[in-house]
């Protein structure tokens, strides 16, 4: 199994690291984590067809995670997607996804009309909803989802991939929280979001204290992130939706392996990590 990381931002925008999006292989199998900005170009830059990706998983409605989701389709289709898209999402999704299609409704039946490809299966969309937590499969990977704590978004989850005697585990976005201690335990690779610590001032009217406390505390800070990872026994820590995008590396490999005991990953686009 691999993981590669195809966006390891934000919603700030930086070139260098594009909006959040993972995907999960090995080689039968390939599973797209979330769908943020710049998707299908990091999967092209991959060499990776977007009409090969078996299924896509979705952590939460926030946009950064799901912006590119009507490019990713349409991709799929100028890539000759030959099956209908399997969409696993929290409750919403199918809302979502409806509206989405409906609003490019009238382009797309244009499009479908006048330049007559052989296949429109790959605007067929299967979606399922989660419930609290559950199993599926997807060819030779097994995943499970978990509910995470990224309140006031009422719907988040993080996710386990098996594949053999392997463990994958990916957090979503959340604040520290049981289930991820629970379901972390014993993994090969944690891949973890941080908000960084004193990387990020206050700009008057715009970016006040309050903005960033309530950004800071839905998400898991920088001095925290270790001891999670601890309480997990996880091999390796691999550090992902970086907030913010620019930071001290040195420093934040410090802070963390204070309470880890080893050096984090530091994740960067692109980055391949075999399981």
């Amino acid at each position: 199994m691999e993981l590669l990381l195809l966006g390891t931002g934000c919603p700030k925008v930086d070139y260098k690291r594009f909006g959040p999006s993972s995907l999960v292989s090995t080689n039968k199998t390939k599973i797209l984590v979330d769908c943020g900005s710049g998707v299908t170009q990091r999967l092209d830059q991959s060499k990776i067809s977007s009409a090969k990706i078996d299924a896509l998983f979705l952590t939460h409605l926030h946009s950064d995670h799901v912006v590119d989701l009507y490019q990713l389709i349409i991709s799929s289709w100028h890539s000759y997607k030959m099956n209908p898209w399997k969409i696993y999402g929290p409750k919403g999704t199918k809302k979502f996804v409806k509206k989405l299609m409906n609003t490019w409704k009238d382009e797309r039946e244009l499009r479908i009309k006048y330049e007559a490809r052989q296949s429109i299966k790959a605007f067929k969309i299967n979606v399922i909803e989660f419930g609290s937590i559950g199993n599926i499969s997807i060819k030779d990977i097994k995943v499970r989802y978990f509910e995470v704590d990224h309140k006031p978004v009422k719907y988040a989850y993080g996710f386990n991939f098996f594949h053999k005697n392997k463990k994958l585990t990916i957090s979503g976005d959340t604040r520290p929280c049981e289930n991820i201690m629970k379901y972390g335990q014993l993994s090969n690779v944690l891949l973890h979001e941080v908000f960084i610590d004193g990387e990020i001032g206050s700009i008057s009217k715009m970016r006040t204290s309050k903005t960033l406390h309530n950004v800071r505390n839905y998400h898991t800070p920088s001095n925290i992130v270790g001891k999670v990872a601890k309480l997990t026994k996880c091999k390796k820590l691999v550090l992902n939706h970086l907030v913010p995008t620019k930071f001290n590396e040195t420093k934040l490999k410090k802070i963390v392996k204070k309470d880890f005991g080893k050096n984090p990953i530091i994740g960067k686009d692109l980055l391949k990590i075999k399981i």
